[in-house]
């Protein structure tokens, strides 16, 4: 018989999964296609993800370590579980402009300080997406075998079994982290859900983080030094 889809979505994650193990390096790095990365991404991962993960002895370089999954997104502008709604008036009005990211060009003619580059990395339950994960090779290869288990007429897609903590994070013996604000960012304006979309008349599953920065610009203090 042909797979539903949580069979379907089980088995992409396994077969992405193998590629990293087969790749045979420490980290990998799994992204959906509507991920954005900001300017110097390969840089900003080693030095405010990786570096300080492996100072805190929590990975190391031989891909051993103490995380099960984390997410380079951080779930903030949800549509049904926060206050953040992009789509509320209230939102959109009183926190959206503290909340967005700025550039430096427009940080300067407010009299801010200009943009600093800081990403903190933390536990934090939240069960669904995939937007974009890090996994260490030992955690890759601890989560192929467990969706392995599971992924026999599956009560649950594979989002769930990778993230809640009473499923993955709990074999593995450690919570699910995450990087705030995203590192990586979600742009899908629409979901696969359509039909949800269309029956209910807004989009119910626009989910970003505001605070993502892509590029600051230059930092103009410079010019004036």
């Amino acid at each position: 018989r042909p797979l539903i889809f949580r069979e379907s979505f089980i088995s992409d994650e396994i077969s992405g999964l193998k590629i990293c193990i087969e790749s045979g390096l420490p980290y990998c790095v799994m992204m959906e296609e509507d991920a954005a990365v900001p300017v110097d991404f390969m840089k900003l991962l080693q030095e405010q993800v990786i570096d300080p993960l492996e100072r805190r002895d929590m990975i190391r370089e031989d891909g051993t370590g103490g995380i099960s999954v984390l997410s380079l997104y951080s779930y903030y502008n949800l549509v049904h579980f926060s206050y953040p709604k992009l789509h509320s008036p209230h939102y959109s009005r009183n926190k959206y402009g503290e909340d967005a990211a700025k550039v430096n060009a427009a940080r300067i003619s407010q009299g801010l300080p200009p943009h600093k580059i800081q990403f903190n990395i933390r536990d934090k339950y939240y069960k669904y997406g995939t937007v974009a994960m890090m996994y260490t090779r030992e955690s890759a290869i601890r989560l192929v075998e467990y969706l392995q288990k599971v992924g026999v007429d599956p009560i649950h897609n594979a989002d769930e079994f990778m993230n809640a903590d009473e499923y993955f994070p709990t074999e593995f013996g450690i919570d699910r982290k995450h990087v705030a604000p995203s590192l990586v960012n979600h742009i899908g304006y629409y979901s696969e859900r359509m039909a949800d979309v269309r029956s209910r008349g807004m989009f119910s599953q626009l989910n970003t983080d505001v605070r993502f920065m892509y590029d600051p610009g230059w930092d103009l203090m410079d010019w004036f030094e």
